[in-house]
């Protein structure tokens, strides 16, 4: 016996009703109008300027380590782009000199910050950071450098942590 040939073909027979189809078509049809908005730490998605959050500003900080141990100028933050606010800054002294945090190098008119006369040997200090972005304890013009100034050239390290004001937060 030979099998019969069915009454139809793939081709012929009716699509069966796929709601999830429907439901695919539709947001296919959305995409091709979507928009997408910008996102971060000023503006809402509707390009409203917003407050910077605390946790926003945090993920900002940045951090450098500092050892100087040459006498005169040592750079600790180069100068480029925006204001740099000081928020904490750590250093251990290795022997007694004067330390000079300054704004600038020596030659350029510098702008004195903090001044330590005659630190001890084996000293520490510390500048800390309480949480509140509003009241740095420097800030550093733009495109100036932040300098901190040996008298005797002893091993100082220690470190900074800062936050750039680009004038976009």
């Amino acid at each position: 016996m030979t099998p019969t040939p069915p009454s139809t073909t793939v081709a012929q027979q009716p699509l069966i009703q796929n709601p999830f189809n429907q439901l695919l078509a539709q947001k296919h049809a959305g995409l091709a109008t979507a928009k997408r908005y910008a996102l971060g730490t000023v503006c809402d998605p509707s390009g409203q300027p917003q407050p910077p959050t605390g946790a926003s500003l945090r993920r900002q900080l940045k951090f450098i380590q500092i050892n100087a141990q040459v006498t005169g100028d040592n750079v600790l933050i180069p100068q480029f782009s925006g204001r740099k606010q000081i928020y904490e800054v750590v250093i251990w002294n290795a022997a007694s000199q004067t330390l000079l945090f300054q704004q600038g190098v020596t030659g350029n008119n510098p702008i004195p910050l903090f001044n330590i006369p005659g630190m001890p040997g084996n000293v520490g200090f510390t500048l800390g950071f309480n949480g509140n972005f509003d009241m740095p304890h420097w800030e550093v013009d733009n495109n100036q450098p932040l300098v901190l100034n040996l008298s005797a050239g002893s091993q100082v390290t220690g470190f900074i942590r800062y936050r750039i004001d680009n004038g976009t937060s």
